[in-house]
């Protein structure tokens, strides 16, 4: 019922001649919150929305989140080097989901090595009990793949 309140709204709001960064950011929302799985997401449409939401806002942030769109569209290759891409990426050095998501990447790559570090350290800088309890099964998985 509330989202499909939102997307009421959502479409209401794209009644205008301009799109805002609000209105790429609840685009992007809407895609996830409608998927009906995590399989079902529409990643080429998250993408193309994270390719606008870039020219209005360069956040680090918006990159790194448009570098997970690109890993599902284009695979961790893509993203790796969209990753590598980012301008003041040395801002995202303390963010846990910064290494969380190169860790991802890594693992995707095979690079267990590098992928058990950065989940390390992706551990190590979040706060989150329940954060902090997946990244340690995912560094526990990659050791395990280390160890075989």
């Amino acid at each position: 019922m509330m989202i499909a309140r939102g997307l009421i709204h959502l479409n209401l709001s794209a009644a205008g001649e301009e799109i805002s960064e609000f209105h790429l950011q609840a685009g992007i929302a809407s895609c996830h919150c409608t998927a009906g799985s995590y399989q079902g997401t529409d990643w080429t449409r998250i993408l193309c929305l994270y390719d606008l939401l870039i020219e209005i806002n360069r956040s680090p942030v918006i990159a790194l989140n448009r570098a997970v769109a690109v890993s599902h569209v284009h695979g961790p290759a893509a993203a790796s080097a969209a990753i590598d891409a980012i301008p003041e990426k040395r801002m995202l050095e303390n963010y846990y989901l910064f290494h969380a998501v190169v860790a991802q990447i890594h693992l995707e790559l095979n690079d267990l090595e590098f992928a058990t570090r950065e989940f390390q350290r992706a551990r190590e800088l979040t706060g989150s009990n329940s954060e902090r309890a997946f990244l340690e099964k995912r560094l526990k998985e990659c050791k395990a793949w280390l160890a075989a």
